[in-house]
């Protein structure tokens, strides 16, 4: 019960925060685009090209302007067991967020720090078969994060695709009841995963679709996130 409702909050939490932020988002991403050194493929306010970085000035030579940022991108999301964790886990409610910077100079990578977790509930045939009232499967995870913008390969005035990676450190954790010591029953884990992910960016969202490989608990998640500027240069 404590569990959803912490849960619950925290999404209340994130989605206020995105009311909030998006208006000021979207007026410091249309002051960057209006500026003379601004690119027509500037990306949600985070990078510039090295191309359109260069403003010409009344003695005919140019200048280099430097456009960068950190960011918070918060996100939620659904997330689906693959393979052997579909066996004993049914979809689940998957939340995070990164701390980015993005740089004119680092175009057309960002670079991340992320926090991320996620609760699987027990598929009920398991739980059945085995006497349980829970079986939820907690996964929270920290690494670090590289974004590739391919605007600069996919041209779009509508979009931006986006490749994203990661590698974080995954502690694995069970919430079960009645407790058991079935040696059937995967227990608590901690392992090195690796996500890999696509997608691509409307308005002020990215939409991405990422897969975790993590051994038994390899996943499938779906996600929206948002880009706040926290800090401009």
């Amino acid at each position: 019960m404590f569990s959803s409702l912490y849960i619950m909050i925290k999404v209340i939490l994130i989605f206020f925060v995105i009311i909030v932020s998006e208006k000021t988002y979207a007026e410091d991403k249309m002051h960057l685009a209006n500026s003379s050194a601004a690119s027509k493929n500037f990306t949600e306010s985070r990078v510039i090209s090295d191309d359109s970085a260069k403003v010409k000035t009344g003695k005919s030579r140019t200048q280099k302007i430097n456009f960068g940022g950190i960011f918070l991108s918060p996100y939620i999301g659904v997330s689906f067991p693959i393979g052997g964790f579909n066996d004993y886990s049914k979809s689940g409610f998957a939340y995070g967020f990164k701390a980015e910077i993005g740089f004119n100079k680092l175009y057309p990578f960002v670079f991340g720090v992320v926090y991320e977790g996620q609760t699987n509930p027990g598929n009920p045939e398991f739980t059945t078969t085995n006497v349980l009232n829970t079986y939820d499967t907690k996964i929270t995870s920290v690494g670090g994060s590289v974004d590739f913008i391919l605007n600069k390969y996919v041209k779009s005035n509508f979009t931006s695709p986006i490749l994203t990676l990661e590698v974080k450190y995954t502690s694995v954790t069970k919430d079960i009841s009645p407790i058991t010591n079935n040696p059937d029953i995967p227990g608590d884990k901690n392992l090195l995963t690796y996500s890999a992910g696509l997608g691509f960016t409307i308005y002020v969202f990215d939409f991405v679709s990422k897969y975790t490989f993590a051994d038994e608990y390899s996943n499938l998640n779906f996600l929206a996130r948002i880009h706040i500027p926290i800090v401009r240069f």
